[in-house]
């Protein structure tokens, strides 16, 4: 499932990243970049993924020159789980370990129940700059940070999905599918509505949706504090994958 999560991966920011303004997907042999200059400090959003150690060890200087001449400051490059070749590779070059996301895999027919909380109204078609803002608030970041990165999840193929509660946007997520697999991304809860089980049961709805539309899987990366709400759902452990910051990248400001 591995596999599935990275190809699927790669796919999602191929639909993502052009669509925002200046935004390209840069395909070297066995590397794909993704660049999202609206979104210059987000890594997440300015980020790699290769195939092949050696092309990504001769990539990684025109990938530079493409992200500086981007004017974005922070981009990564992600790498498997128990990759010990890709890690020294990315320490070599002076790249930083900046997070280490559990990649989880979930088979749809083995979906659980979320559990009980307070209502909420199910939105399935919120703004993009609804998810924008959610994930700027839900992620500490300045309003504005996000840019314009999310104005491709209008295409069909992003569903996006928002719980309202009391008509204030509360959660979002959005689900992007592959083949047969359904990928999660954008998981976000405001801060004041955290603790109420929203974001498991928003994203439950969507699993259900999927599994209607026919998929079979779902997989996402998961922050160490999102592990234990998607357990609950039934998703399993893929190993920790890398974010490899680059030391290029400044220090971010307290």
């Amino acid at each position: 499932m591995i596999d599935t999560l990275t190809s699927t991966l790669r796919e999602f920011y191929r639909a993502e990243a052009p669509a925002s303004p200046g935004g390209r997907v840069l395909e070297l042999d066995g590397v794909t970049a993704f660049v999202t200059p609206t979104a210059p400090t987000q890594s997440i959003l300015n980020c790699v993924v290769f195939d092949d150690h050696a092309a990504l060890a001769d990539g990684l200087e025109p990938l530079a020159s493409a992200y500086r001449d981007a004017a974005v400051t922070h981009w990564m490059v992600w790498t498997l789980p128990d990759d010990a070749v890709g890690t020294a590779l990315m320490r070599d070059a002076g790249h930083i370990l900046e997070y280490e996301p559990m990649g989880m895999a979930l088979a749809l027919d083995e979906l659980r129940e979320p559990g009980e909380g307070p209502p909420f109204a199910l939105d399935r078609a919120p703004h993009p700059v609804e998810i924008t803002i959610l994930n700027e608030r839900a992620n500490g970041e300045p309003p504005g940070s996000f840019g314009t990165a999310f104005a491709g999840l209008r295409e069909p193929c992003f569903h996006r999905y928002l719980a309202r509660v009391e008509d204030h946007p509360a959660a979002c997520l959005v689900t992007f599918d592959h083949g047969d697999n359904c990928m999660i991304q954008w998981v976000a809860t405001d801060p004041r509505y955290q603790r109420r089980r929203l974001a498991g049961r928003l994203l439950h709805a969507a699993l259900l949706d999927a599994r209607g539309r026919g998929m079979r899987t779902s997989t996402l990366e998961s922050s160490y504090e999102g592990q234990r709400l998607y357990e609950g759902l039934g998703y399993r452990p893929l190993g920790r994958l890398g974010m490899w910051l680059t030391g290029d990248s400044p220090p971010e400001l307290p």
